[in-house]
């Protein structure tokens, strides 16, 4: 299978699907199903792409249309969209109101592989365990919906939140710092993952400075972001640093040693 991006198919919708490996049309049902031909008023005769979520996608054309729902054909052979490395997961200590959806929402159209709700000492959000229940629901679908609407073939997930003293060991560790250095002199970092850490509207207090001290400072700007800046500025410079993780030769137009962001 070709290895391309989603994301450069011709088609004015991108949706997920459970498989598609098969040559069998596909109907899509639902609320994407009513979202693609209510609100999106996709017709018969319009290309489309469709991935599994775990990477595979193939392009697709509308043939028939329903009652909240719309079938489509295969037009293209399964594609396996590259992966980037390293890996980019983002913990981030979510703002008051109603902006953790819109933080995830621009996290994933950068192209992370994961997103971490993470509560410090100095947030203002605190989830009892029935608010974070809900929350983890609506950030799911902020994910499924962001990914379609990027049009990524992987999508991103949504990792529980993980001790701080245990996030301080690892490997990767990246703490956003105005006094940091430029995402460009981590190109070619030999890490499999970076997990980067973004305090909330406070900021990091000393002992939590101190359980983060061996991560990487990464500069994303002389001035003092918002919480809900701060992740989105970090994921963009990060982007920048990131390569394809196993090229074949028919992925010579996206080659490995080219950083993710480069023309």
């Amino acid at each position: 299978m070709t290895r391309r991006f989603a994301a450069a198919a011709p088609g004015v919708a991108h949706v997920f699907v459970d498989a598609v490996d098969g040559d069998a049309d596909l109907w899509i049902e639902g609320d994407d199903g009513h979202h693609l031909q209510r609100a999106r008023r996709l017709r018969v005769g319009e290309a489309v792409t469709v991935s599994d979520g775990r990477g595979s996608w193939r392009e697709a054309s509308v043939v028939e249309l329903g009652e909240r729902r719309l079938r489509v054909t295969p037009t293209g052979p399964p594609t396996k969209e590259p992966t980037l490395a390293p890996r980019l997961v983002v913990a981030f200590a979510p703002a008051k109101g109603d902006q953790a959806g819109a933080v995830v929402h621009q996290l994933v159209e950068l192209g992370v592989d994961a997103v971490m709700p993470i509560t410090l000492r100095r947030s203002v959000v605190r989830w009892d365990d029935a608010r974070a229940e809900r929350a983890r629901s609506r950030l799911e679908r902020v994910i499924r919906e962001a990914a379609m609407q990027s049009r990524r073939a992987w999508l991103p997930a949504l990792e529980p939140a993980r001790p701080l003293s245990e996030i301080g060991r690892h490997p990767g560790l990246v703490v956003a710092d105005a006094g940091g250095i430029s995402a460009a002199a981590l190109i070619g970092a030999a890490v499999e993952e970076w997990l980067v850490v973004i305090g909330p509207e406070g900021g990091l207090d000393r002992a939590e400075q101190e359980e983060l001290a061996d991560g990487i400072r990464l500069a994303v700007g002389p001035h003092v972001l918002r919480a809900v800046t701060a992740p989105v500025a970090a994921a963009a410079a990060l982007t920048v640093a990131r390569h394809v993780a196993a090229p074949t030769p028919d992925n010579l137009d996206f080659p490995a040693d080219r950083p993710a962001g480069a023309p």
